[in-house]
Protein backbone atom coordinates (compact mmCIF):
# COMPACT_ATOMS: atom_id res chain seq x y z
CA UNK A 1 0.00 0.00 0.00
CA UNK A 2 1.40 3.23 -1.18
CA UNK A 3 1.78 6.71 1.41
CA UNK A 4 -1.15 7.88 2.82
CA UNK A 5 -0.34 11.29 1.65
CA UNK A 6 -0.08 10.07 -1.99
CA UNK A 7 -3.70 8.80 -1.58
CA UNK A 8 -6.96 10.99 -3.44
CA UNK A 9 -8.36 12.72 -0.36
CA UNK A 10 -5.25 13.74 1.56
CA UNK A 11 -2.56 16.42 1.78
CA UNK A 12 -2.88 20.27 0.72
CA UNK A 13 -6.21 19.34 -0.75
CA UNK A 14 -8.75 16.54 1.04
CA UNK A 15 -10.82 16.03 -1.88
CA UNK A 16 -12.24 13.00 -3.43
CA UNK A 17 -11.58 12.03 -6.96
CA UNK A 18 -15.51 12.76 -7.82
CA UNK A 19 -15.15 16.25 -5.72
CA UNK A 20 -12.17 17.45 -7.71
CA UNK A 21 -13.92 16.69 -10.86
CA UNK A 22 -16.92 18.45 -9.67
CA UNK A 23 -15.50 21.57 -8.47
CA UNK A 24 -12.71 21.21 -11.64
CA UNK A 25 -15.40 21.69 -14.08
CA UNK A 26 -15.36 25.73 -13.29
CA UNK A 27 -11.68 25.54 -13.64
CA UNK A 28 -8.80 25.52 -15.75
CA UNK A 29 -8.95 25.94 -19.75
CA UNK A 30 -11.77 23.96 -21.31
CA UNK A 31 -11.29 22.55 -24.96
CA UNK A 32 -13.89 21.48 -27.00
CA UNK A 33 -13.57 19.28 -31.04
CA UNK A 34 -16.72 21.52 -32.92
CA UNK A 35 -18.59 18.99 -35.01
CA UNK A 36 -19.37 19.64 -38.69
CA UNK A 37 -23.09 20.69 -37.17
CA UNK A 38 -20.80 24.16 -35.68
CA UNK A 39 -19.44 25.16 -39.35
CA UNK A 40 -21.03 26.36 -42.06
CA UNK A 41 -23.29 24.88 -44.11
CA UNK A 42 -22.98 24.80 -47.89
CA UNK A 43 -25.89 27.12 -49.31
CA UNK A 44 -26.49 28.68 -46.21
CA UNK A 45 -26.68 32.56 -45.62
CA UNK A 46 -23.48 33.10 -44.05
CA UNK A 47 -25.57 36.18 -41.90
CA UNK A 48 -28.85 34.84 -40.88
CA UNK A 49 -27.31 30.73 -40.84
CA UNK A 50 -30.25 29.43 -42.35
CA UNK A 51 -31.04 28.23 -46.23
CA UNK A 52 -30.41 30.87 -48.86
CA UNK A 53 -33.91 30.50 -50.53
CA UNK A 54 -35.02 34.45 -50.65
CA UNK A 55 -32.68 35.77 -53.54
CA UNK A 56 -29.80 33.86 -53.35
CA UNK A 57 -26.47 35.96 -53.96
CA UNK A 58 -22.65 35.30 -53.63
CA UNK A 59 -20.11 38.24 -53.11
CA UNK A 60 -16.65 37.99 -55.13
CA UNK A 61 -15.20 36.05 -52.05
CA UNK A 62 -17.19 33.33 -52.42
CA UNK A 63 -19.97 33.82 -49.37
CA UNK A 64 -23.49 33.15 -50.37
CA UNK A 65 -26.47 35.12 -48.52
CA UNK A 66 -29.65 35.66 -48.91
CA UNK A 67 -29.94 39.33 -50.48
CA UNK A 68 -32.78 40.77 -48.12
CA UNK A 69 -30.10 40.18 -45.08
CA UNK A 70 -27.10 41.09 -46.93
CA UNK A 71 -28.79 44.21 -48.30
CA UNK A 72 -29.86 44.89 -44.79
CA UNK A 73 -26.43 44.51 -43.33
CA UNK A 74 -25.23 47.39 -45.79
CA UNK A 75 -27.97 49.91 -44.96
CA UNK A 76 -27.03 49.56 -41.48
CA UNK A 77 -23.23 49.75 -42.17
CA UNK A 78 -24.35 52.85 -44.36
CA UNK A 79 -26.08 55.10 -41.86
CA UNK A 80 -22.75 53.71 -39.20
CA UNK A 81 -20.31 54.86 -41.67
CA UNK A 82 -22.20 58.03 -41.89
CA UNK A 83 -22.68 58.75 -38.42
CA UNK A 84 -18.52 57.65 -37.63
CA UNK A 85 -17.67 60.49 -40.79
CA UNK A 86 -19.53 63.46 -38.85
CA UNK A 87 -17.66 62.45 -35.80
CA UNK A 88 -14.74 62.36 -37.87
CA UNK A 89 -15.49 65.57 -39.33
CA UNK A 90 -16.49 67.31 -36.25
CA UNK A 91 -13.26 66.01 -34.25
CA UNK A 92 -10.90 67.65 -37.15
CA UNK A 93 -12.93 70.98 -36.51
CA UNK A 94 -11.94 71.02 -32.79
CA UNK A 95 -8.27 69.94 -33.32
CA UNK A 96 -8.82 73.32 -35.74
CA UNK A 97 -9.71 75.27 -32.93
CA UNK A 98 -7.31 73.91 -30.40
CA UNK A 99 -4.41 74.71 -32.68
CA UNK A 100 -6.04 78.00 -33.29
CA UNK A 101 -6.38 78.93 -29.79
CA UNK A 102 -3.00 77.84 -29.29
CA UNK A 103 -1.03 80.21 -31.88
CA UNK A 104 -3.01 83.17 -30.11
CA UNK A 105 -1.97 82.23 -26.77
CA UNK A 106 1.72 81.75 -28.22
CA UNK A 107 1.61 84.80 -29.98
CA UNK A 108 0.01 86.79 -26.53
CA UNK A 109 3.30 85.47 -24.68
CA UNK A 110 5.87 86.33 -27.57
CA UNK A 111 3.95 90.09 -27.01
CA UNK A 112 3.95 89.58 -22.76
CA UNK A 113 7.29 88.63 -23.14
CA UNK A 114 8.80 91.68 -25.29
CA UNK A 115 6.63 94.09 -23.58
CA UNK A 116 8.89 93.06 -20.21
CA UNK A 117 12.15 93.20 -22.01
CA UNK A 118 10.80 96.79 -22.88
CA UNK A 119 10.57 98.30 -19.60
CA UNK A 120 13.05 99.62 -17.02
CA UNK A 121 13.84 97.40 -14.45
CA UNK A 122 15.20 99.08 -11.06
CA UNK A 123 17.54 97.17 -8.24
CA UNK A 124 14.36 96.56 -5.61
CA UNK A 125 12.13 95.42 -8.47
CA UNK A 126 14.56 92.40 -8.85
CA UNK A 127 15.02 92.34 -5.06
CA UNK A 128 11.50 92.66 -4.62
CA UNK A 129 10.31 89.55 -7.50
CA UNK A 130 9.57 86.78 -4.38
CA UNK A 131 8.18 84.46 -7.34
CA UNK A 132 9.29 80.74 -7.11
CA UNK A 133 11.11 79.93 -10.19
CA UNK A 134 10.26 76.04 -9.37
CA UNK A 135 6.46 77.00 -9.87
CA UNK A 136 7.33 77.24 -13.46
CA UNK A 137 7.94 74.42 -13.93
CA UNK A 138 5.85 71.93 -11.03
CA UNK A 139 3.48 69.40 -13.15
CA UNK A 140 0.76 69.94 -10.42
CA UNK A 141 0.10 73.41 -11.29
CA UNK A 142 -3.05 73.80 -13.80
CA UNK A 143 -2.19 76.33 -15.59
CA UNK A 144 1.18 73.95 -16.74
CA UNK A 145 -1.08 70.73 -17.34
CA UNK A 146 -0.78 69.23 -20.91
CA UNK A 147 -3.65 69.87 -23.05
CA UNK A 148 -4.62 66.34 -25.10
CA UNK A 149 -6.43 67.24 -28.84
CA UNK A 150 -9.92 65.50 -27.81
CA UNK A 151 -13.23 65.56 -30.20
CA UNK A 152 -16.59 66.29 -28.36
CA UNK A 153 -17.15 63.63 -27.57
CA UNK A 154 -13.69 62.38 -26.03
CA UNK A 155 -11.91 61.20 -28.28
CA UNK A 156 -8.35 62.16 -28.79
CA UNK A 157 -8.28 63.81 -32.43
CA UNK A 158 -5.06 62.43 -33.05
CA UNK A 159 -5.62 58.80 -32.53
CA UNK A 160 -8.71 58.81 -34.76
CA UNK A 161 -8.36 57.03 -38.33
CA UNK A 162 -11.21 58.63 -41.57
CA UNK A 163 -13.72 55.86 -41.20
CA UNK A 164 -13.80 53.98 -45.01
CA UNK A 165 -15.82 55.13 -48.18
CA UNK A 166 -18.25 51.90 -48.50
CA UNK A 167 -19.53 48.77 -45.71
CA UNK A 168 -17.50 45.97 -45.51
CA UNK A 169 -18.35 42.53 -46.04
CA UNK A 170 -19.25 40.48 -43.14
CA UNK A 171 -17.01 37.94 -43.81
CA UNK A 172 -13.62 39.08 -45.02
CA UNK A 173 -13.98 42.62 -44.34
CA UNK A 174 -13.21 43.87 -47.69
CA UNK A 175 -15.43 46.63 -49.46
CA UNK A 176 -18.57 45.38 -51.03
CA UNK A 177 -20.68 47.40 -52.88
CA UNK A 178 -24.58 46.49 -53.90
CA UNK A 179 -23.56 45.85 -57.35
CA UNK A 180 -21.22 43.72 -56.38
CA UNK A 181 -23.38 40.89 -55.23
CA UNK A 182 -23.97 38.25 -58.04
CA UNK A 183 -27.23 36.46 -58.20
CA UNK A 184 -26.95 32.43 -57.71
CA UNK A 185 -29.85 29.85 -58.54
CA UNK A 186 -29.36 26.81 -55.57
CA UNK A 187 -31.17 24.02 -56.54
CA UNK A 188 -31.82 21.78 -53.65
CA UNK A 189 -33.52 18.13 -53.46
CA UNK A 190 -35.68 16.94 -51.23
CA UNK A 191 -34.19 17.48 -48.18
CA UNK A 192 -33.17 20.77 -48.69
CA UNK A 193 -29.34 20.04 -50.01
CA UNK A 194 -27.80 22.11 -52.45
CA UNK A 195 -27.38 20.14 -55.53
CA UNK A 196 -24.96 20.27 -58.60
CA UNK A 197 -26.93 21.68 -61.53
CA UNK A 198 -25.46 19.55 -64.00
CA UNK A 199 -24.90 15.64 -62.36
CA UNK A 200 -27.61 16.40 -59.42
CA UNK A 201 -24.99 15.55 -56.66
CA UNK A 202 -25.34 16.87 -53.73
CA UNK A 203 -22.95 19.54 -52.26
CA UNK A 204 -21.89 19.53 -48.92
CA UNK A 205 -18.34 19.89 -48.36
CA UNK A 206 -17.28 19.40 -52.05
CA UNK A 207 -15.58 22.69 -53.87
CA UNK A 208 -18.36 24.26 -56.34
CA UNK A 209 -18.44 27.22 -58.49
CA UNK A 210 -21.19 29.42 -59.76
CA UNK A 211 -20.84 30.28 -63.82
CA UNK A 212 -21.42 33.02 -64.11
CA UNK A 213 -23.28 34.22 -67.70
CA UNK A 214 -23.34 37.38 -69.55
CA UNK A 215 -25.77 40.37 -68.33
CA UNK A 216 -28.81 40.78 -69.94
CA UNK A 217 -29.07 43.52 -72.39
CA UNK A 218 -32.14 45.67 -72.71
CA UNK A 219 -32.65 45.48 -75.82
CA UNK A 220 -32.34 41.98 -76.89
CA UNK A 221 -34.16 40.55 -73.41
CA UNK A 222 -36.08 42.84 -72.18
CA UNK A 223 -39.28 40.70 -71.55
CA UNK A 224 -36.41 38.52 -69.46
CA UNK A 225 -35.93 41.40 -67.93
CA UNK A 226 -39.40 42.35 -66.55
CA UNK A 227 -39.45 38.71 -65.60
CA UNK A 228 -36.48 38.60 -63.49
CA UNK A 229 -37.78 39.08 -59.71
CA UNK A 230 -33.77 40.63 -58.70
CA UNK A 231 -33.30 44.06 -59.46
CA UNK A 232 -30.12 43.23 -61.14
CA UNK A 233 -29.51 43.13 -64.02
CA UNK A 234 -27.42 40.14 -64.14
CA UNK A 235 -28.73 36.21 -65.13
CA UNK A 236 -28.67 34.19 -61.87
CA UNK A 237 -25.46 31.99 -62.03
CA UNK A 238 -25.46 28.05 -62.01
CA UNK A 239 -23.72 26.95 -59.13
CA UNK A 240 -22.02 22.77 -59.61
CA UNK A 241 -19.82 21.41 -58.52
CA UNK A 242 -15.92 22.09 -59.91
CA UNK A 243 -15.02 18.31 -60.43
CA UNK A 244 -17.76 18.36 -62.80
CA UNK A 245 -17.57 21.08 -64.11
CA UNK A 246 -13.68 20.18 -64.81
CA UNK A 247 -14.42 17.02 -66.83
CA UNK A 248 -16.55 19.50 -69.56
CA UNK A 249 -13.03 20.75 -70.70
CA UNK A 250 -12.15 24.36 -71.74
CA UNK A 251 -15.89 25.41 -72.39
CA UNK A 252 -16.99 28.65 -72.71
CA UNK A 253 -20.55 28.13 -72.36
CA UNK A 254 -22.65 27.23 -69.70
CA UNK A 255 -24.23 23.43 -70.28
CA UNK A 256 -27.60 24.83 -68.58
CA UNK A 257 -28.81 28.05 -69.64
CA UNK A 258 -26.76 27.82 -73.23
CA UNK A 259 -25.33 31.12 -72.46
CA UNK A 260 -21.54 32.18 -72.54
CA UNK A 261 -19.87 32.23 -69.63
CA UNK A 262 -17.96 35.74 -68.35
CA UNK A 263 -16.63 34.68 -65.19
CA UNK A 264 -16.43 31.24 -62.72
CA UNK A 265 -16.41 32.51 -59.02
CA UNK A 266 -14.91 29.83 -56.80
CA UNK A 267 -17.88 29.31 -53.74
CA UNK A 268 -16.58 28.72 -49.92
CA UNK A 269 -16.86 25.19 -49.38
CA UNK A 270 -19.38 23.58 -46.49
CA UNK A 271 -17.48 22.99 -43.17
CA UNK A 272 -16.72 19.18 -41.98
CA UNK A 273 -15.25 18.08 -38.67
CA UNK A 274 -12.68 16.66 -40.67
CA UNK A 275 -9.02 17.76 -39.51
CA UNK A 276 -8.13 18.24 -43.04
CA UNK A 277 -10.65 20.54 -43.99
CA UNK A 278 -8.34 23.68 -43.05
CA UNK A 279 -10.85 24.74 -40.24
CA UNK A 280 -10.13 25.94 -36.78
CA UNK A 281 -11.67 22.73 -35.04
CA UNK A 282 -11.04 23.36 -31.69
CA UNK A 283 -12.51 25.92 -29.00
CA UNK A 284 -10.89 26.91 -25.77
CA UNK A 285 -12.20 28.80 -23.26
CA UNK A 286 -9.83 29.95 -20.36
CA UNK A 287 -10.73 30.24 -17.02
CA UNK A 288 -8.42 30.17 -13.88
CA UNK A 289 -6.94 27.43 -12.46
CA UNK A 290 -7.47 25.51 -9.10
CA UNK A 291 -4.65 25.23 -6.48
Amino acid sequence: MGRKSKHAGSGHLPLTNYERKEIGKNYGTTKARLSSVSQQTFGHCALSLHPATEQPVATPSGYIYNRPSILEYLLHQTQELKKAQQRYDQGLKDKEIHQRNQREEKRKAQVEKFEETQKIVTKKQKTGDDTNPLARSSYWLADFQPVNNVASDGTPVDNMDPPPDRPCSPMTQEPLRRKDLIPIELKRNLDGQVICAISEKSIVTQSAVALIPVPIKKKDDAETAAASSSSSSSRPAQVVLEQVFQTLGDTKICPITGRKIVKILTLQSGGSSFAGSGRILEAQTYRPGMT
